[in-house]
């Protein structure tokens, strides 16, 4: 019973923020600052949201529905050709033997561990160069890039729970490596590739240094948009714009709810 009681109370306190933020978008900033704070019974004022989505008399040019969309391109598009990539290099590294493996799974985790402003300024001079700034192809690259590490050896570790067996067995009867990767490895780790899918897309979707430089005037993901609502007296409209800059990430993990609780226990529990 005390657990119980223990686990209702950190629940209430960790969902507490997300509550306030989510009733302070339908406040005025009257009722937002009110004292005592009006938490429960406050007049609903959906007007905000109209003002975020189709007009502002905050940004005349510069729509939130147009950065919801670029968010959703770049997410989107990075997530897909992380995973696509991954997937083969993962594959390679779970079940293919060669020189020097260990130091090449090293080199991985030493680009992961990097710091992103080590990289941003040469990505940006070699952008220029290519005509790639302010495009989605070159957010969508660069995103791949950082995420790239972290994709090959969740995948790894999703494949090395595959039995090898399957694999021998298939090759006796005369598949091929691709047909073994796209009939048997990839049913067989649906929920790990559920888990590197999400996790890539929201890396992307809150990413703001590569973005900010990189999409620079036509291209503004949220992050981006929302760290110029800093210099603006408007908490409303603030509470708004993040309460519907977080709902795309949380549809997608429950559209995939099943196979994400499971892919993060499937490189970590054996059978």
């Amino acid at each position: 019973m005390l657990r119980k009681i223990f686990a209702y109370v950190v629940g209430v306190i960790f969902f507490f923020p997300i509550y306030f933020l989510i009733t302070s978008s339908f406040k005025n900033n009257i009722d937002i600052f009110a004292l005592p704070p009006k938490l429960f019974f406050f007049d609903i004022d959906f007007s905000i949201y109209e003002k975020v989505f189709f007009f502002s008399d905050i940004f005349e040019d510069n729509f939130f529905s147009s950065r919801i969309i670029d968010s959703l391109i770049i997410g989107i598009g990075s997530a897909s050709l992380t995973l696509i990539i991954a997937i083969y290099s993962g594959y390679c590294l779970s079940r293919i033997s060669f020189s020097y493996r260990k130091f090449f799974i090293l080199g991985i985790l030493s680009a992961r561990m990097m710091p992103l402003m080590a990289i941003t300024i040469p990505i940006y001079f070699l952008y220029a160069k290519l005509n790639l700034i302010d495009t989605y192809t070159g957010i969508i690259l660069v995103h791949t890039f950082i995420n790239l590490p972290l994709a090959v050896l969740l995948l790894k570790s999703f494949f090395d729970e595959i039995p090898k067996q399957i694999d021998e067995n298939a090759f006796i009867d005369g598949a091929s490596r691709l047909k073994i990767i796209h009939k048997i490895i990839i049913p067989s780790a649906k929920n790990g590739l559920a888990v590197t899918f999400i996790l890539s897309f929201i890396f992307s979707w809150t990413e703001f240094i590569c973005a900010l430089m990189i999409g620079q005037m036509n291209i503004k993901t949220v992050p981006v948009q929302a760290s110029i609502l800093k210099t603006i007296p408007s908490w409303d409209y603030m509470a708004a714009f993040t309460t519907i800059s977080i709902i795309p990430v949380f549809i997608m993990i429950l559209l995939v709810k099943n196979h994400f609780v499971r892919g993060l226990t499937l490189g970590s529990i054996k059978e």
